[in-house]
């Protein structure tokens, strides 16, 4: 996946949001509803996954040239997810999650309320 501009990330949240709420009463995967509208509505194909983690053979993502929180725990860098369900079923704009101790935080900002609030990574580091 190509390292998208904040408009290209926004435009595909977008998509995804209205995916999972135009067939949320058929499914409660949100890639079986994402696939589903590209079939039936959308304008041009996206791709079904969007990662904000950095590294590895993960994609970039808008988000890579900020700070990201870390873990109180284990001390590494948080994942961004969007459109987030906790354990009560209870949906949230986001929630940063620990890969390794699998802890989750929810949050009812959005994406870009947070890259608003982060603090920006030096050009040299990334």
């Amino acid at each position: 996946m190509k390292k998208l501009n904040f408009d290209e990330f926004q435009k595909r949240i977008n998509e995804v949001n209205k995916a999972c709420r135009i067939f949320q009463p058929l499914t409660n995967n949100m890639t079986e509803a994402f696939r589903l509208y590209q079939e039936v509505l959308a304008e041009e194909k996206m791709e079904v996954f969007i990662s904000t983690a950095v590294g590895g053979n993960k994609p970039s993502s808008p988000l890579d040239d900020f700070e990201r929180p870390k873990c109180p725990d284990c001390q590494i860098d948080l994942r961004l997810r969007v459109g987030a369900k906790d354990e009560g079923g209870k949906e949230w704009n986001t929630s940063w999650v620990c890969e390794n101790c699998k802890a989750e935080f929810y949050s009812d900002k959005t994406v870009q309320e947070w890259m608003n609030g982060l603090q920006r990574r030096d050009v040299q580091e990334q």
